[in-house]
């Protein structure tokens, strides 16, 4: 089975730095019916093919790899000893996963100690070179229709409709989005933006801590991805207090509409570099509508000249191209170079409510993780959850809280919001 670009270049990368899951946690009000959850586990890796497929790194292919049950019954992992919430989400993200052998999703149960509401923690994983987040969501919609015996009122995912033909068909429709390549501004990449402070050079494990911001109901002045990103940018900025340069974010941006992907269990997702001056920034850090429209602006800028096709042509050529030793000699290094090839990964997930409206448990609160630098935000309930990320070799947990609770504080004060902070 062909893997496209994106596949070829997570599952090439995978361990180097990190295992590439895709996380969501909930905390749910009680010990889930486990030996019903096991068995919507099995029908729903029975039922998808690209759960059902191993890694070939030699071919640098996909090949069949047809799950026994006793397989997808490893996937689910229940702990015995009651965990605060830190100490469970740390394990949970930094569990490790053989891509030539394993099943690319788990499930992790855990009880919780810290008396919080939800005292249990599911957090179920997609691994990133099978699917993104949207991927996982959708599959999240067919475990809980398994859970419930109603598998058959919707179809199963299928495989994976984003090609390397696609996009280069796409990339071509426009010349400016192949010229772009020669535009350091455009690519991935290129050695621009400056580096944060850190606390040594290399990953360790993964650290995640969230900003937690409650969104009052009937308030249109505030839109919940403006203010992920703006608050992102001002931690920076924060952060940064005497720094100046470009500040670079990496924002994934959806393909499955303009591609004409569908409901898909795989990737749908190019990359762009979002470039702001600090200066810019921290001019605005008394007026969080004026940060969120500078942000607005500069996304919409990049969409419009159409770089995320010229980067998805640039992580198609060093997928394709590049030998592995030199994408591995490079993936730690990358994460730290003077200036950084980016300086946050910065992902809006979007509203998740309705992917769990058919779970069999109540959620009292959800984030979401993935492996890197940066911080994923997604809506739930009410809330915006600002889910923030880095490695322990990077930031110190001391750190890592102190951003959260400087972008947490300046979105609280700046747009009127709630806040609260969790982890690490």
């Amino acid at each position: 089975m062909r893997a496209n670009f994106v596949d070829t270049l997570l599952a090439r990368l995978d361990g180097e730095v990190a295992t590439i899951w895709a996380t969501v946690l909930l905390r749910i009000d009680a010990r889930p019916d486990v030996a019903r959850l096991r068995g919507a586990l099995r029908a729903l890796v029975r039922e998808s093919e690209r759960l059902n497929v191993a890694w070939d790194d030699a071919r640098g292919a996909w090949v069949p790899a047809p799950r026994t049950d006793e397989a997808v019954d490893a996937a689910l992992l229940e702990g015995a000893e009651p965990l605060d919430e830190p100490e469970a989400v740390t394990r949970v993200i930094n569990t490790r996963v053989d891509l030539a052998r394993d099943v690319p999703l788990r499930l992790h149960l855990h009880p919780l100690a810290d008396g919080a509401p939800g005292p249990w923690l599911l957090a179920i994983q997609l691994h990133h070179a099978i699917g993104d987040a949207k991927a996982l969501a959708h599959l999240l919609e067919r475990l809980w229709l398994h859970c419930a015996g109603r598998a058959p009122e919707s179809p199963p995912l299928g495989p994976s409709t984003l090609t390397d033909g696609k996009v280069l068909l796409a990339a071509l429709r426009g010349p400016g989005r192949v010229l772009g390549l020669a535009s350091p501004r455009r690519r991935l990449l290129a050695q621009r933006g400056l580096g944060l402070r850190r606390s040594g050079d290399t990953a360790g494990r993964s650290l995640m801590a969230t900003a937690r911001l409650t969104l009052p109901a009937g308030r249109t002045d505030v839109q919940a991805s403006e203010v992920f990103f703006a608050a992102l940018l001002a931690g920076v900025a924060l952060r940064e207090p005497t720094k100046d340069g470009l500040i670079r974010l990496r924002v994934p941006v959806d393909l499955r509409r303009m591609l004409e992907l569908g409901r898909m269990l795989g990737n749908g997702c190019s990359t762009v570099p979002l470039e702001l001056p600090l200066r810019e920034v921290r001019a605005r850090l008394e007026d969080a509508p004026a940060l969120a429209a500078l942000v607005r602006e500069a996304l919409r800028r990049v969409l419009d000249e159409g770089v995320h096709w010229t980067t998805a042509l640039e992580c198609m050529a060093v997928a394709r191209l590049a030998p592995g030793p030199v994408l591995r000699r490079n993936a730690r290094p990358g994460l730290v170079a003077e200036p950084r090839t980016n300086t946050l990964v910065a992902t809006y997930l979007g509203r998740l409510d309705k992917h769990f409206v058919d779970a069999p448990f109540r959620i009292h609160s959800m984030r979401s993780h993935t492996a890197t630098w940066g911080a994923t935000g997604l809506g739930f309930g009410g809330t915006l959850n600002i889910n923030t990320a880095t490695f322990e070799g990077l930031w110190t947990r001391g750190e890592l809280r102190g951003f959260t609770e400087q972008l947490a504080g300046w979105a609280s004060s700046g747009f009127g919001l709630a806040a609260e902070v969790v982890g690490p």
